[in-house]
C-alpha cells in the first residue's frame, strides 16, 4: 500500500460563525493528552489516567479590519464571552474530521518593521472533549 503524504494544505478549518480562517491561517494542530499518574508499588509501577486535555495552537496572519474578521471576532469573543466557548472544526482531505469546543483568546496587534503582521493563539479546548470522526 502506498503512503499518502498529508501537509497542513490537506486540512480545512472553520469556527463557529463561518469565519474565513483558512486564507489566514498559517499552522493549526490540535493536540489532545492524557494527564497520566505514575504509582510505585509492591509489585512495580501502576499507572492512572486522571484526566484528558486538549489544546489547539493556530498561527496567522493578522486579519484587522477585513470583512468577517477573524481577529475581530476572537477580539469580540474574548471580551464579552470569554468563558463561553467557540466550536471549530478541524478536517483532513483523507476524510478525517476533529470537532471541539475552545474558549477565546485575545489576538495581539502591531508588528515589527516591513514584517506581516501575524497572530499565535493556543486555545484550551473544554474539558479536552474531541469528537472525532474517521472514514
Amino acid at each position: 500500500m502506498a503512503t499518502t503524504v498529508i501537509t497542513g494544505r490537506d486540512i480545512s478549518l472553520s469556527f463557529t460563525g463561518g469565519t474565513d480562517i483558512e486564507a489566514q491561517a498559517t499552522s493549526a494542530v490540535l493536540t489532545k493528552t492524557n494527564l497520566r499518574e505514575t504509582y510505585q508499588t509492591l509489585d512495580g509501577e501502576a499507572y492512572k489516567t486522571t484526566n484528558i486535555e486538549a489544546s489547539f495552537a493556530l498561527s496567522m496572519l493578522a486579519d484587522w479590519g477585513k470583512a468577517n474578521s477573524v481577529c475581530e471576532a476572537l477580539w469580540t469573543a474574548a471580551e464579552t464571552a470569554p468563558d463561553n466557548t467557540i466550536t471549530m472544526t478541524l478536517t483532513s482531505a483523507t476524510g478525517a474530521v476533529f470537532v471541539f469546543d475552545a474558549f477565546p483568546e485575545f489576538p495581539t496587534a502591531g508588528g515589527a518593521g516591513t514584517d506581516a503582521q501575524t497572530v499565535d493563539f493556543t486555545f484550551k479546548v473544554s474539558k479536552g472533549a474531541v469528537t472525532e470522526t474517521f472514514s
